[in-house]
């Protein structure tokens, strides 16, 4: 594990006075660039969703479960260091044709509106996709987390 993943987690304990001692570890994105940028969007209070592709959840995501509320993650800068702490607040899990301006708007990139969303996101899980020989599909199931910071 990562030495400041370790040390951020440890000092979100103390202060917070929290006994739980079960959270992931991550980074947003597919390049430390991507990581960096939307790491500033959270830090700024600009970025309170993420988003990800149901099906990948044993797949791509082999060891992670699918998130659930009050799950806690530490979030990784592009060069693999702990940055800040959220939790998870909400979890919804649709179809990508039934995502929301209001989806759109709580990812905080570009513009904020769901026409930026869709015209970043559907080319970025179309690439995840490609590996293992599948197409994106308005009806793919959307993960979409709803969190806070809270470190």
């Amino acid at each position: 594990m990562n030495q400041s993943v370790v040390d951020l987690w440890t000092q979100f304990k103390n202060q917070s006075e929290i006994t739980a001692d079960h959270y992931e570890a991550w980074a947003f994105g597919n390049s430390p660039e991507m990581a960096d940028e939307l790491l500033a969007h959270v830090l700024k209070g600009e970025k309170t969703g993420t988003s990800s592709l149901h099906l990948l959840y044993g797949r791509d995501f082999e060891d992670e479960k699918l998130p659930e509320v009050g799950d806690y993650s530490v979030l990784l800068d592009g060069n693999n260091q702990a940055q800040a702490i959220i939790r998870t607040k909400v979890v919804d899990i649709l179809p990508y044709s039934q995502l929301s301006e209001v989806h759109g708007y709580l990812e905080g990139e570009g513009d904020r509106t769901l026409r930026y969303w869709r015209s970043v996101h559907q080319p970025f899980f179309e690439q995840a996709l490609e590996k293992y020989d599948l197409t994106f599909s308005e009806d793919l199931l959307i993960v979409y987390e709803l969190f806070e910071l809270v470190f």
